[in-house]
């Protein structure tokens, strides 16, 4: 790297936007210099690297990744894809997109944008049958939305569930018979309806053959995920 930065340069380096590096010049925190033909702000570089000794490694490892080589080349059907966000990340996991369901028409031409070769299969999740892979893929996916449950069954069963998005996610996971699946959703989830909602739904998990591990929030930020937590 040269003797100085431009301030673009420098935003990057110490993770800074360029507004609070032209703050800091205001203030004198971190000064800058103007360059005598163009004016433009430029740093020294040995200034900045003073200033931030201890949040600045030089050896840190730039290419630190959650993306894994897979053992086995597993395969994910995904419900209430939007726009790919959690698709992404099961792609970077090693798992491969054999479809992707979304009622939303913008989010859907987001994900044929992003990704080409994917099977973006576009509306209401109600009008699709999925029986096509049945025992063909091995992890079912889903942010469906939070509604809320009917309780008029005594069971909590997956009829009482009729209607919810929830259910439209148990009943594909149910016509695919997949290994696992994956349902994600947010914090609130877990004292929805004083835990009534979560109760309801490991209740038809169990009811069509899903054993539903200890719930817990995560906070996605601990796995190099700009998020807090989810469920």
């Amino acid at each position: 790297m040269n003797e100085y930065m431009t301030l673009s340069e420098t935003a990057e380096y110490i993770g800074k936007s360029k507004e609070t590096l032209r703050r800091w010049d205001n203030e004198g925190k971190l000064k800058a210099i103007r360059e005598p033909m163009s004016n433009y702000r430029v740093y020294r570089k040995s200034d900045v690297d003073t200033l931030f000794s201890n949040f600045i490694d030089d050896n840190f490892d730039a290419t630190v990744s959650n993306k894994v080589e897979p053992h086995y080349n597993y395969s994910v059907l995904e419900l209430f894809a939007g726009a790919g966000g959690l698709a992404i990340g099961i792609e970077k996991a090693g798992l491969n997109c054999v479809a992707l369901n979304e009622i939303d028409k913008w989010a859907c031409a987001t994900l044929r944008k992003n990704r080409p070769n994917w099977n973006v299969l576009e509306g209401d999740v109600k009008e699709f049958d999925f029986s096509e892979y049945k025992d063909k893929v091995d992890v079912v996916t889903g942010g469906f939305p939070c509604q809320a449950f009917s309780y008029a069954g005594k069971k909590l069963g997956l009829s009482d569930a009729r209607g919810t998005l929830f259910y439209e996610f148990a009943r594909v996971v149910k016509e695919v018979n997949p290994p696992i699946c994956i349902g994600e959703n947010v914090k609130g989830l877990l004292s929805h309806e004083k835990g009534k909602t979560l109760e309801g739904m490991i209740s038809i998990l169990d009811e069509i053959g899903y054993n539903v591990v200890p719930v817990q929030v995560l906070k996605a930020i601990n796995y190099n995920v700009p998020q807090k937590e989810s469920v």
